[in-house]
């Protein structure tokens, strides 16, 4: 274990901001998380378990621990007729991951082909793409529980997943360190293929039965087409989740806006891109002095020049205003912000 007092932060988040956190932590095996409340008071001091930063925006400085677990390690621990289980740890990176799953023949996370971070954060933020959540595909995570200093076993069923969230985001924020994550994959390829922009990619490139690999390989052109690498330009992907409003509320905003796409979210509920939302109001390619958004998806705020959290949020409230006083539609944050009453669009937009 490594660690260091009053230690920046910008080379662990994708933003690269000039943040700081009280303690930084390094562990590199799950043994060494019990010796933490010998060497920290946590307590008093809130815990944050961080994989590459790359879904965070620190506002300010950390007041706690930032603790980076650099757990690796894949293995298959059974099979069945038409599925196997598959144990990864927490540090291994997510597309390495994936291309690993499609090499032995375990099917299922293909469409999250190049989602930057760690296996460890997928859960945390319920991670998706074209089609593809990993809720889908999750069994179980084994955490070490820092309020009783215990190692457990966690279903999917108790990490109250949702729509690019989870409660290890919310309300278990800093409960939990995830120090390997359990999948249900399948044996056979069964590619997921249905979603619009993805089924326009493979029609146009003369695919039209795909298999997991062709998946694989059009997620990673599409994503690369359209989203700046944030190891060369700091940004943390999309930064407002899609929202999802009542069918009848979208029919009538079609009404308004005949061109508005909408998709099906569940009973009676639709999901509308927040890309097509914020372009309408102007913002693709728009920038604010270092900020602004990327000119390839409105969605991606990136920062083209050294700025600080403050002006990223700055920006992110223009953007929520904008779209509110147009549509009415209240975005929400996928970024996860810290603290998160920095988040105040309303005050932060004046």
């Amino acid at each position: 274990m490594e660690w260091e007092r009053n230690a920046p932060l910008d080379s662990w988040t994708s933003f690269r901001l000039p943040a700081k956190a009280a303690y930084r932590v390094r562990c590199s095996a799950p043994e060494e998380l019990p010796r933490l409340p010998e060497l920290f008071p946590l307590d008093e001091l809130p815990l944050l378990p961080l994989g590459t930063g790359s879904n965070v925006l620190f506002a300010q400085d950390y007041p706690g621990i930032v603790l980076r677990a650099d757990f690796r390690g894949i293995r298959c621990m059974g099979t069945d007729e038409d599925s196997v289980r598959i144990e990864a740890a927490a540090g291994e990176p997510w597309h390495e991951f994936v291309q690993t799953c499609l090499r032995h023949g375990w099917y299922g996370l293909e469409n999250l082909a190049l989602i930057p971070g760690t296996v460890g954060a997928a859960p945390v933020h319920n991670i998706g793409a074209y089609g593809v959540e990993v809720a889908q595909h999750l069994e179980e995570l084994v955490v070490w529980d820092c309020a009783c200093n215990e190692f457990r076993c966690l279903p999917a069923s108790a990490l109250g997943l949702s729509y690019r969230s989870s409660l290890l985001r919310t309300r278990l924020l800093g409960r939990y360190v995830i120090t390997q994550v359990r999948f249900r994959l399948w044996r056979r390829a069964q590619p997921r293929w249905e979603y619009p922009e993805l089924a326009r990619f493979l029609r146009a490139h003369g695919i039209s039965h795909p298999t997991a690999f062709d998946i694989f390989r059009a997620v990673i052109a599409l994503r690369r087409e359209k989203l700046p690498d944030p190891a060369t330009v700091p940004n943390a992907g999309s930064f407002f989740k899609n929202p999802v409003i009542p069918a009848e509320r979208a029919e009538e905003l079609r009404r308004r806006y005949p061109g508005l796409p909408c998709f099906p979210h569940g009973a009676g509920m639709v999901k509308i891109p927040a890309g097509w939302l914020l372009e309408q109001c102007g913002w693709k390619g728009a920038r604010r002095g270092a900020v602004g958004t990327w000119s390839r998806h409105a969605l991606v705020v990136v920062a083209y020049e050294p700025t600080t959290g403050m002006e990223i949020l700055r920006l992110a409230a223009q953007l929520w205003r904008s779209v509110y006083e147009r549509f009415g539609i209240e975005l929400e944050p996928e970024v996860l912000i810290l603290p998160p009453e920095s988040w105040q669009p309303e005050a932060l937009a004046r």
